[in-house]
Formats: C-alpha cells, structure tokens, sequence
C-alpha cells in the first residue's frame, strides 16, 4: 500500500480486511462477515483476532488522515473515506 509516497507493508489479513472495507467504503461491514471472509479457511476463528488486526490496520493507515476505520458497536467496522 502506497501512502503519501510511503510503501507501507501490509500482512495478508490485513491486505485482505483492507481490500473487504475498500470495496464498501463508508457503509458499516459486519463483524461476522469480516471474520468469515478472512478467517474461514482457517476453521477455528478467535473473537479477539479481528480487532487486533484492526488495530494494526488502523495504526498504517494513520498517514493519511482521509482514511479512517471506525467501530460501530454491535455492528462492525466502516472504512471512512473523507475526499
């Protein structure tokens, strides 16, 4: 991922969580959705593993203040892009 010039390195999760979140920006994606589309390949999916991911996810995407994720309780999470 490119931001302001900078190459910042993502792993696959976090690729993926990005790639889920971009392609429904500012429309709130369900927890068990995010957790089905990046963990069921894996069988046995960990309730913490997605914030954490988020968390990391969100500490990249620092640089560019026109992105942000934001937590919609008992919902999920929405990428919001600010133009």
């Amino acid at each position: 991922m490119l931001i302001n010039d900078d190459l910042i390195s993502l792993t696959f999760k976090e690729s993926k969580l990005l790639e889920i979140l971009a392609a429904n920006p500012n429309v709130v994606v369900s927890r068990d959705d995010l957790q089905k589309l990046v963990w069921e390949d894996e069988g046995v999916i960990v309730g913490r593993s997605l914030d954490v991911f988020i968390s990391k996810l969100r500490k990249k995407l620092d640089q560019d203040p026109r992105l942000t994720i934001v937590s919609e309780h008992g919902k999920g999470y929405v990428l919001r892009v600010d133009a």
